[in-house]
């Protein structure tokens, strides 16, 4: 409890103390053009002038959004207080104790993700139970899959049986995610994936058909 209240009070005094940095300071507002585009849904006209943004290939929209991550990227490097948040925060989660999440239960085994220090990304274990933690096998680790530390698991699916694992995986923080197929018990990748099961603002999910020798998915289109 000391940790926990002596960790507050740092975060409290650490955000008072960050003064306020005017943003003129910086690289200047860019500018955001207005492009009026009209739709009707269910009768009524919806009018969005910043759909254009939408477009994350188009190179204005890329211009736009590296322009507005060097301006805030500016500021933040800014504050005062900064660099002592960060080490700090870093010694914390560094020290913090290896967690369990997302439990998937099949029969013999249960499936996890695990939250282990120092590492960047969770990685998906089995279990024979929750209360044998010795029994753990890592089935997929992204950070041997990607030394930078930028792949992650979106989310799994194991077959019914649990002999597979479907893993949706995206990269440097895309959540564009792309499904792999691993066998349980040796952590091998099967050769075949499917893009685009996983995006951003609406997620993505799949099953497993009943013998485990295909699986239903949502798919989104490709872009362009």
């Amino acid at each position: 409890m000391v940790m926990r209240v002596n960790r507050f009070l740092f975060l409290l005094g650490a955000l008072a103390g960050l003064a306020p940095i005017e943003f003129a300071a910086v690289t200047p507002d860019p500018q955001t053009p207005k492009k009026p585009v009209s739709t009707e849904y269910h009768g009524v006209t919806v009018e969005d002038p910043y759909q254009w943004l939408e477009e994350d290939n188009d190179p204005q929209v890329k211009a736009w959004s590296g322009a507005q991550n060097q301006r805030t990227r500016q500021y933040l490097d800014r504050l005062p207080d900064r660099a002592a948040i960060e080490k700090q925060l870093t010694e914390w989660y560094a020290k913090t104790s290896p967690s369990y999440s997302s439990l998937v239960s099949r029969p013999g085994i249960l499936f996890a993700m695990k939250f282990q220090p120092p590492k960047q990304q969770q990685l998906l274990v089995t279990l024979t139970s929750a209360d044998d933690l010795k029994s753990e096998k890592v089935v997929l680790d992204p950070n041997v899959l990607d030394a930078k530390g930028t792949t992650a698991i979106d989310w799994f699916v194991p077959s019914l049986d649990g002999k597979y694992v479907a893993v949706s995986l995206s990269k440097g923080g895309s959540e564009d995610g792309t499904l792999h197929f691993y066998e349980t018990a040796t952590g091998k990748a099967l050769p075949d994936t499917i893009a685009h099961v996983q995006y951003p603002t609406a997620g993505g999910s799949a099953a497993w058909n009943a013998d485990g020798t295909g699986v239903y998915y949502t798919r989104f289109p490709r872009k362009g």
